[in-house]
């Protein structure tokens, strides 16, 4: 039987096997992703976090519809319409930043070519998928999150989610 202590301010004395060692490999994968990320964005980590946010808003919609627009998936330049957009509200609301650097750091982005504006004042990322740079940082992410997995086996964890306390995973 397992003692579990509990300190005065009411954590546990032990942690659970796992939890350390999914720290650790959190944190290498985090560092991982933000230099790739870096390297391709070239900017501090707030506008990073923007351009990702925007990014992903962007991509949504083709990803959702892949089944009936398949050719468009292979596509390195899809139609418009099939590309998401996001308002800068959204953004500041999404990413936890403050309005008005959502503001100056979407228009730096806009004037970098990175993103660009609507006729309604949403952004959307520019197609840049079929460009090597993005596909050679596309594949170093996945090549971290393999070495993540990897990591986590070497420490003797699996990698499947963990049990969350109602016993059911996450």
């Amino acid at each position: 039987m397992r003692v579990v202590q509990v300190s005065h301010d009411g954590m546990s004395d032990t942690l659970p096997p796992d939890v350390r060692p999914r720290a650790v490999a959190a944190v290498e994968l985090i560092l991982d992703v933000t230099y790739v990320a870096t390297s391709l964005v070239g900017s501090d980590l707030e506008t990073m976090l923007i351009y990702f946010c925007v990014a992903e808003a962007t991509m949504r919609p083709l990803m959702s519809s892949r089944e009936a627009n398949p050719e468009a998936f292979h596509m390195t330049r899809p139609p418009e319409e099939l590309r998401g957009s996001i308002s800068r509200l959204a953004i500041a609301d999404r990413t936890g930043l403050p309005r008005e650097t959502v503001r100056r750091k979407v228009n730096a982005l806009i004037k970098a070519g990175m993103l660009s504006k609507d006729e309604d004042k949403r952004v959307r990322a520019t197609p840049t998928l079929g460009e090597p740079r993005v596909q050679t940082s596309v594949n170093d992410v996945f090549q971290a999150v393999q070495r993540y997995r990897a990591r986590l086996r070497e420490l003797g964890v699996s990698d499947e989610p963990a049990p969350t306390k109602s016993g059911e995973k996450t």
